[in-house]
């Protein structure tokens, strides 16, 4: 077994030297191959992602996302006796410690949890502090590099980010899974399916008539027509991903699957790139202006967490790609095919094109980049 990285931490295993803040510019940074075949480009990607995980705040977001945090309990917790109880559990992407907790309470034997971010400094205290330092060994470390002294039981991780694989942590579970899980072993969750369906948001048609109304109206007060922009500005607003919560009044459609990974299976490969070709209809008269997009995930046992707009808010929200506005009656047929592929220049983004047809009408083709940028717009 290769030896682990000292840690600058007293206390904590490590395998990754200190991280960098995630939205620092990469200008600068190289291309060239290191030793473990990643680049310098992507060392550097991946330290800024790592670093932005080190906010408290953030891992409060997370957990007071009650849907979230209660459906990881309750799975461990309704699953204890066969799949947890006595067993050995590996936590990927551990946080605050907060699962390997959960684990450790329903009687797991061992429990590894891993974090490459400094919120392991947190999660060590805060283990010690439950009483769990015998159980819980916390490693600070990328996934991908971190050495167990055994193989797991179980997988335990919160992997999913906005539209399910934002920010591409699941290959980091699939290496852990092929390299660490024992024959037999469970996975929570175990299956995850993105799906898709057309949508009236309401408040893309707010800001556009607010906005084009704002640019009009520099003529009235300052004299000078402004107008120009009027229309830059709604085509601006609609190149762009936006998170944000839908109502399931403005959902148009029944949604269609874009993709169903059997967690157990799936590999780093197979959602490289995910094409979907889909055939929704409208339901009612309707103004169509989005794609809204969501998942699902189940657990061992069948408990699911859902991110639907049929469901309660969650902190992932919905994933709302602008359209087109386009008017559509009962029925009206909406086709066409979405990929979603990983951005070539970070990892960590991801592309989504979009090709579709409303009715019989000409071919519309759309691409959105989903960056940093689809959480800071203000809705």
């Amino acid at each position: 077994m290769e030896a682990a990285v000292e840690s600058p931490i007293p206390g904590i295993e490590a395998s990754v030297p200190q991280t960098k803040k995630r939205r620092a510019s990469e200008n600068g940074v190289g291309v060239n191959e290191m030793k473990n075949g990643t680049t310098e480009k992507e060392k550097f990607i991946d330290e800024s992602y790592f670093a932005s995980y080190s906010d408290v705040e953030l891992h409060r977001t997370m957990i007071e996302d009650t849907v979230r945090t209660n459906a990881y309990q309750q799975a461990i917790f309704q699953n204890m006796e066969e799949y947890i109880h006595g067993k050995v559990v590996v936590d990927v992407g551990c946080g605050t410690g907060i699962l390997s907790m959960f684990c450790a309470q329903a009687g797991a034997k061992k429990i590894y949890a891993i974090d490459a971010s400094k919120i392991a400094v947190h999660a060590k205290q805060l283990v010690e502090a439950n009483g769990f330092s015998n159980i819980i060994t916390v490693i600070q470390g990328k996934a991908e590099e971190v050495e167990l002294p055994e193989k797991v039981d179980v997988i335990v991780s919160e992997w999913m980010g906005y539209m399910m694989l934002y920010e591409t942590m699941l290959p980091s579970v699939l290496y852990v899974r092929d390299k660490w899980l024992k024959p037999g072993g469970k996975m929570f969750p175990e299956r995850a399916m993105l799906f898709m369906a057309l949508g009236e948001a309401q408040w893309i048609t707010k800001y556009e008539e607010g906005t084009y109304d704002f640019w009009v109206s520099l003529n009235h007060v300052y004299n000078l027509d402004m107008s120009l922009l009027a229309d830059h500005a709604v085509a601006r607003y609609k190149d762009v991903v936006h998170v944000h919560m839908v109502s399931q009044e403005d959902i148009v459609s029944l949604p269609t699957p874009v993709c169903d990974l059997d967690l157990m299976r799936v590999t780093p490969e197979d959602i490289r790139c995910i094409s979907h070709n889909f055939n929704l209809a409208s339901m009612g008269s309707r103004r169509l202006n989005s794609m809204v997009l969501w998942f699902d995930v189940w657990f061992p046992g069948g408990l699911k967490l859902s991110t639907s707009p049929h469901n309660e808010d969650t902190h992932w929200q919905n994933t709302v790609l602008p359209l087109t506005t386009a008017t559509v009656k009962q029925d009206t047929p909406v086709c066409g095919v979405i990929n979603i592929t990983q951005d070539l220049s970070n990892h960590r983004f991801l592309n989504v094109d979009l090709k579709y047809r409303v009715d019989s009408g000409e071919e519309i083709i759309r691409g959105f980049k989903m960056d940093d940028n689809c959480t800071d717009n203000d809705f």
